[in-house]
């Protein structure tokens, strides 16, 4: 009886182990790059410096003027060009036809979706000396 007791023991132990997940969640959770809680929206502006169109980025939901950071000229593309927002680097990534689909972290994986999300050529007036915005879309 003693015996029998020991091998349901032992069996119960070996298949408790080899049900144990290799890795535990909180090594997961920190290889993957960090989720930001804002959203990021990008678009076009006339930039005064060269009187060129440029791709821009901002936190969604926050003044776009001043605060948009100028990516690349519009006729590139603003897909892998990095920028940093509230301490985190960015850029956006899988791009159709100029327009991206997903905002990477700085490891390259994707961390949030990208679409026009209703905001397509939406125009945001700016006041002075900057100019409009044409907003494209945002990241969530």
């Amino acid at each position: 009886m003693q015996f029998a007791k020991n091998i349901l023991l032992t069996l119960s132990l070996a298949a408790a182990s080899l049900a144990a997940p290799a890795t535990s969640p909180a090594s997961e959770l920190e290889a993957r790059a960090p989720i930001p809680n804002f959203r990021v929206a990008w678009g076009q502006q006339l930039q005064n410096h060269d009187q060129a169109n440029h791709w821009v980025v901002w936190v969604e939901g926050e003044s776009a003027c001043p605060a948009a950071i100028e990516l690349a000229l519009l006729v590139n593309s603003p897909c892998g060009q990095r920028f940093n927002f509230k301490g985190q680097q960015f850029s956006l990534g899988d791009c159709s036809d100029n327009e991206p689909r997903s905002l990477l972290g700085n490891d390259g994986k994707k961390v949030l979706s990208c679409g026009s999300n209703g905001k397509g050529n939406k125009k945001i007036t700016c006041h002075g000396s900057q100019h409009d915005i044409i907003q494209h879309g945002y990241c969530k």
